[in-house]
């Protein structure tokens, strides 16, 4: 099987950030950018860095675009030439595109122009912290889809040592204990690991099932 090639578009905090994961999985990437200092930031570990204008289509065509299998346009701040370079994008046949929009209201213009996945940072940033705000025992909360989330929850120091598989949370909530953090390391946990205080539990679940486990292990409506 061929290797598969990466492009991210836009080099800023956010496409830096995709750069430097998809390097350290090692996978091919292509970077681009129309900014000079932006590709500098990365040129020394990613010879494939390239200064570019990513609407213009035979700039794409030069560094490689059409080889890769997925393309990320990184940058929000420009929706025009965001637009612009998706149109491009998925007329040169690219296999999956994911596009960054910052502004909800464009979300279904670019989708309707060809964009498989939409990421809006700001947006996810906003609704993880009105969540971790919103819940004191909350450390992280991650949007998956429309209806179910992940969310980081430390256990209230009182809490008595429970066997899992004794407390039923699957059955009981509709929750999974995907995660623990404790002392510094993580383990997947099996139905023999006991729930510490102090740990700092990973749920996936709907709000309601969450919020329900959430005041179980550490509310006023504890039930172990």
């Amino acid at each position: 099987m061929a290797k598969q090639t990466y492009a991210v578009i836009g080099l800023g905090g956010f496409g830096i950030s995709i750069v430097h994961e998809l390097i350290a999985l090692g996978k091919d990437v292509i970077a681009i950018d129309n900014d000079p200092q932006q590709v500098k930031r990365i040129s020394d570990i990613l010879p494939t860095a390239f200064v570019a204008d990513s609407t213009d289509e035979i700039a794409l065509e030069q560094v490689g675009i059409k080889d890769a299998e997925y393309v990320v346009i990184a940058f929000g701040d420009n929706l025009e030439g965001s637009i612009l370079t998706t149109v491009l994008l998925k007329d040169m046949g690219v296999k999956h595109l994911i596009v960054r929009v910052d502004n909800p209201q464009y979300i279904n213009i670019v989708q309707k122009l060809g964009a498989e996945e939409i990421i809006s940072p700001q947006q996810a940033a906003g609704i993880t912290l009105a969540n971790r705000i919103g819940n004191e025992d909350y450390k992280d909360f991650y949007k998956l889809d429309k209806k179910y989330s992940i969310v980081s929850i430390e256990v209230n120091p009182k809490f008595e040592p429970h066997v899992l598989q004794d407390m039923n949370t699957k059955n009981l909530f509709g929750i999974s204990i995907v995660l623990i953090k404790r002392n510094g390391s993580s383990f997947v946990p099996s139905g023999k690991d006991s729930i510490l205080p102090r740990d700092n539990l990973f749920v996936v679940g709907t709000r309601k099932e969450v919020r329900a486990f959430r005041e179980a292990i550490n509310g006023k409506k504890r039930i172990w």
